[in-house]
């Protein structure tokens, strides 16, 4: 085996007695299993075994991410229930868990590593839906880093290292499948003796509707409203009558909207310190996220591969329902929402023929 496997290969040992371990104060006793080497380099994360492995894994140890990442001297940047856990056959594994009667987060994380797989690119850590002690949620194969993609200069030093053919593929992604709340936060890197990897986490944005033009940053449907009365069903959105708030608070907010929009709207409103630009489209409320963010890199690239572009042809509505198997029930799975990931790359594809046709004159 390759030596730059060797820092994340598990090996899962006979074990001669069973093992007692600790979760949650409870001893749980682990019996015997079979010896199994199993590669969880991120060139191995297509084998399906990995994924049946997170799903039929008993938990032995289960803590807050947030304590395990500060125990090991890393900063936790994340909201929600997220669980850092140990499975008895070897796999660490990060759980996230949601509501019952909300897991559109979870399906969005699954289907964002099924579109890795059938893709080709970019990295994104095999994810499975599961239960863990009644709750329900995602989860993710835990990936060791030696260093902290929160730390801006070593965000931006990956970016440089990694091979610019593996950062046009995580644009590509992120512009097609929706995931709009990209950057440090969602990115791990991984460096071995061969090269850098960046690693797509947190993939939960691919599950909102949004409208986006290439090279420009998407605005994301927030909520619906009839209240608001658009009155322009059939009509294209109007990205030319965006307005913005500035200096956004809820105050501001009610009186530009009033009860036209629902009270949850406004009680979980966060300003993130940039100005709320924004465009009512067919009786709901699409907010373009970042906007007045310079620091923010926009999912765009001008770089194209061959094997990218044949993946990306073949992306069709019987592929998407197939990446999108595990959610099919979910609530923003809907005829318009696998229409616009075409709709991205249709206009990726053609962005590049016309580059393309440019160059030949």
């Amino acid at each position: 085996m390759k030596s730059r496997h060797l820092t994340l290969l598990i090996t899962l040992c006979v074990a001669m007695n069973s093992v007692t371990r600790i979760a949650h104060g409870k001893s749980i006793e682990t019996s015997s299993r079979p010896t199994l080497k199993l590669d969880v380099h991120p060139t191995s994360w297509k084998n399906a075994e990995i994924s049946k492995l997170l799903k039929k894994g008993k938990v032995i140890s289960m803590c807050p991410m947030k304590e395990h990442l500060h125990s090991c001297g890393k900063k936790a940047n994340f909201d929600g229930e997220v669980y850092f856990v140990e499975l008895d056959n070897g796999l660490k594994g990060v759980f996230k868990s949601l509501p019952k009667d909300d897991l559109g987060d979870a399906y969005a994380e699954v289907a964002a590593y099924q579109a890795s797989v059938d893709l080709g690119f970019p990295n994104v850590p095999p994810t499975v839906m599961t239960e863990i002690k009644g709750m329900k949620g995602s989860l993710q194969l835990f990936v060791e880093t030696n260093v902290d993609a929160l730390d801006s200069r070593i965000y931006k030093s990956a970016i440089q290292e990694a091979d610019a053919e593996d950062v046009a593929n995580l644009q590509l992604f992120y512009f097609i499948f929706g995931q709009w709340d990209s950057g440090p936060h969602n990115i791990l890197v991984l460096k071995d003796q061969e090269k850098t990897h960046l690693i797509a986490i947190d993939n939960s944005g691919v599950r909102n509707h949004q409208r986006v033009t290439y090279g420009t940053l998407p605005f994301v449907r927030v909520c619906y409203s009839d209240k608001l009365q658009a009155n322009d069903w059939g009509k294209p959105f109007p990205f030319e009558q965006a307005k913005t708030i500035e200096n956004p608070t809820t105050e501001k907010l009610r009186k530009t909207f009033g009860d036209k929009l629902p009270d949850s709207f406004y009680q979980s409103f966060k300003s993130y310190g940039l100005p709320f630009r924004y465009v009512i489209h067919q009786n709901s409320l699409w907010r373009q996220y970042h906007a007045g963010d310079e620091k923010f890199m926009v999912s765009h690239t001008k770089h194209l591969s061959d094997q990218a572009r044949k993946k990306l042809e073949g992306l069709n509505l019987t592929k998407l329902k197939k990446i999108f198997a595990v959610a099919k029930n979910a609530d923003f799975l809907i005829p318009s929402y696998f229409e616009a990931i075409l709709d991205r790359r249709d206009q990726v594809l053609l962005y590049f023929k016309e580059q393309k046709r440019a160059l030949n004159k």
